[in-house]
């Protein structure tokens, strides 16, 4: 599947491009929240993650650039090109890692997925960012090909906030299709609320419930805040 997409990718790429300056905007640090690695839609969840992580990517003005996934880091730099057809893009170059064996299994899946695309100088990222003007937090997608990125946001990622713990309220199936479930242990639930990227409502259910119908909502990450009366929840999922 990926020689496939190395195909794909070095079409969706092939331009002719003119050099500019890239936006200051770039040059900070990333926290990864989810990847989708493969045009089969194979996705990596920080948060579906266990042990937890704090994966990253900073990007300096010099376009040097550094990273860390579960238990290993890496390093380079990008060549920038503005392209009149596709915008901004960035080579990765002079590639390297370190390669520390991860005491867990999901770690060394995890860093092997999140750090593959970046090894190859002659796959370019097509980069966006946007900003959601209800919270402030700037989110970054490094696109490697059509249905296949990196997504970042400028703050590191809330899993939980309030009351309720990682561990008290999970979802399931994630990524999902149809109906969303969540065990909640002994907290009952009030309201559920899901949110597009930029902070738009996009589906509500009053009462006491545990799952959600997703399946009318578009292909993408959503944020959904789980209402008790122990507090609040924001948990993220992939519908796909």
């Amino acid at each position: 599947m990926r020689k496939i997409l190395l195909i794909l990718i070095i079409s969706f790429f092939s331009f002719q491009s003119f050099a500019q300056e890239p936006d200051p905007v770039y040059f900070q640090t990333w926290y990864l929240t989810y990847a989708e690695i493969d045009l089969g839609g194979e996705y990596l969840i920080v948060e579906n993650v266990n042990p937890p992580i704090s994966p990253y990517l900073t990007i300096y003005e010099n376009l040097d650039f550094e990273g860390f996934g579960a238990c290993n880091s890496f390093s380079g730099y990008f060549i920038y090109e503005d392209d009149p057809n596709f915008g901004d893009r960035f080579t990765p170059f002079d590639y390297s890692q370190t390669n520390e064996t991860c005491e867990f299994q999901e770690h060394i899946s995890f860093d092997n997925e999140y750090f593959y695309y970046f090894q190859y100088d002659y796959i370019s990222f097509y980069v966006n960012h946007f900003e959601d003007t209800n919270t402030g937090i700037v989110y970054l997608d490094l696109i490697i090909a059509p249905g296949s990125l990196y997504h970042y946001q400028n703050t590191p990622v809330v899993l939980s906030l309030d009351d309720i713990t990682l561990e008290t309220i999970k979802l399931y199936p994630n990524p999902v299709s149809n109906k969303l479930f969540i065990s909640s242990e002994n907290i009952v639930i009030e309201k559920i609320s899901v949110y597009s990227l930029t902070g738009k409502k996009v589906l509500e259910v009053v009462n006491e419930t545990n799952s959600i119908d997703v399946s009318l909502l578009s292909k993408g990450m959503y944020f959904i805040e789980i209402s008790s009366a122990e507090g609040k929840s924001v948990k993220k999922f992939i519908k796909k």
